[in-house]
């Protein structure tokens, strides 16, 4: 045995040791089953967690629970903006690495809009033009155009 747990024990039998660690183990356990019946348990109850029934019933009406929470979620989404195309390209000969560029957003029934940056040495300017059903009422660039055709060909890969 070592100095600390000779000056700890002061001398005892091995025997009045095991027992004093006997008890220590059944207090502690007894102490952790009155705090889980008397402390854990009611709380446990009122925060409204319950053991759920499982049987043909219950599944049924949690399955048409999901089913319904998911055609919401599906008819919420189309209105969500979900297809976007994005293009840099260099506006003018004499400015290089594509610092301009043409942003489409688009929802799932092609409505949106369009942003497009044009970057030369002394400004930057910035357009924007609403997209109704793929289409806008403005006349667009060509980056422009193929910014709205990348939307355009996501949306039709998410249909089929």
């Amino acid at each position: 045995m070592s100095d600390a747990t000779a000056s700890l024990t002061g001398g005892m039998s091995p025997a009045a040791i095991l027992f004093i660690v006997l008890i220590s183990a059944a207090c502690s356990i007894a102490v952790v089953a009155i705090y889980h019946w008397a402390v854990a348990r009611p709380r446990f109850r009122s925060s409204g967690i319950t053991a759920h029934k499982t049987g043909p019933e219950t599944d049924k009406r949690d399955l048409d629970e999901l089913r319904n929470r998911l055609s919401a979620l599906e008819a919420a989404s189309v209105a969500a903006l979900q297809h976007v195309g994005f293009v840099r390209f260099n506006a003018f000969a004499d400015v290089g690495s594509e610092l301009s560029y043409a942003l489409a957003a688009v929802d799932g029934r092609g409505n949106g809009f369009l942003i497009s940056s044009i970057y030369s040495r002394e400004e930057v300017r910035s357009y924007a033009k609403a997209i109704r059903e793929f289409a806008s009422d403005k006349d667009l660039s060509l980056e422009e155009q193929r910014a709205l055709e990348i939307a355009v060909t996501q949306a039709k890969r998410r249909r089929q």
